[in-house]
């Protein structure tokens, strides 16, 4: 059998939000057209996100090129800016909106397009009345959560009905960056946020909540982190070290190691594609805690490859056709609790890719 291929980090932007953002000239966080179909998404001075391909908007086009690339299944999400960088009122008009709108799309392709709920983390009361919406109402297989909320850190305990929610529900959250903590950093040394900025951002929340206690107050609820696990996975001695060393020094007292935590609890997804950090990171957190992840909407990721990414590195580790096949989907399918897809509707991706 056909293993099916599940793709957990990936993007959509409906046209009518890029339309609005588009109308917010002079604002902090808005849009620009540079060509009949291609955009740029800005956060002040800096662009965050380009979009220059019918995908990032069509959800016809993105079934294409889901075709071409052999992969079967999307869990849609946003990608900064997201609702959260608007003003309270707009972040909860349009976080409705988008979820709307993805929940159109998911209905359209049964067993191709899933959705995560867009939240506006900037009005948490709101946010929680939407994420039980997006639940019970329009069917929701995860959260996308943000790095961070406006320079808010998402341990701060405004945020904690959103990861009671999460952990009723089971429902896994997807940490994202948005526009990072260090931005004045890396403004200083010009470097883009997509290097370090996002990588280091989406670790800080990750780790974060570990050591602050929200995964030990919610037992259940697991979380994605996005690009490879930014950058735990290539520091864990150092987050050993630092917690052992240096917890008690910042108040911080947990029942459980952080590291286990992190292992037990986190899924890394594959967005790097570079096959020795796929393999360090494969070697800590192991072949049932990584899924894939395309990055599709950004200029940093690789909807063609990533298959293919997964079979190199199923080559290089000596991995079983059992074990690709968690990395490829399966790990994925149980994690978001997929229903099966018919296997008549099987792209085989993966067989193509080790062709």
């Amino acid at each position: 059998m056909a293993q099916r291929t599940v793709d957990v980090h990936n993007h959509f932007y409906p046209s009518e939000y890029i339309e609005y953002l588009v109308s917010r000239q002079g604002r902090w966080c808005r849009a620009t057209q540079t060509g009949a179909h291609s955009y740029l998404m800005w956060a002040g001075d800096v662009i965050v996100a380009h979009i220059d391909r019918a995908g990032h908007y069509d959800m016809d086009a993105r079934i294409r090129d889901l075709d071409m690339a052999g992969m079967d299944t999307q869990i849609i999400s946003k990608t900064v800016p997201g609702p959260e960088l608007l003003e309270p009122k707009a972040g909860v008009y349009w976080a409705k909106k988008i979820n709307d709108h993805f929940a159109e799309e998911a209905a359209k392709y049964p067993h191709r397009i899933f959705t995560m709920a867009a939240l506006p983390y900037q009005a948490p009361d709101e946010a929680c009345k939407e994420l039980e919406r997006c639940y019970k109402e329009l069917g929701v297989k995860g959260i996308q959560m943000f790095s961070n909320c406006q320079n808010d850190v998402m341990f701060d305990p405004k945020f904690d009905g959103i990861f009671a929610l999460a952990d009723q529900y089971e429902l896994p959250i997807l940490m994202h960056p948005t526009v990072p903590l260090t931005a004045s950093a890396m403004d200083k040394a010009r470097i883009p946020y997509q290097l370090y900025g996002y990588t280091v951002d989406s670790t800080l929340a990750v780790i974060g909540l570990i050591f602050n206690g929200v995964f030990e107050r919610h037992k259940k609820f697991k979380m994605i982190h996005s690009h490879l696990g930014g950058i735990a996975p290539y520091l864990v001695r150092r987050l050993k070290d630092s917690w052992k060393g240096y917890s008690k020094e910042w108040g911080l007292s947990l029942n459980d190691n952080p590291e286990e935590t992190y292992r037990k609890r986190v899924y890394p997804d594959t967005t790097s594609f570079y096959l020795p950090a796929m393999k360090c990171c494969l070697e800590w957190v192991g072949v049932d805690h990584l899924v894939i992840g395309t990055d599709y909407a950004h200029r940093v990721g690789d909807p063609e490859g990533a298959i293919q990414s997964i079979i190199d590195l199923g080559r290089e580790t000596n991995l079983s056709q059992d074990q690709v096949n968690l990395l490829l989907g399966q790990n994925a399918e149980k994690l978001f609790k997929l229903p099966p897809m018919p296997q008549e509707m099987i792209l085989g991706g993966g067989k193509k890719a080790a062709a």
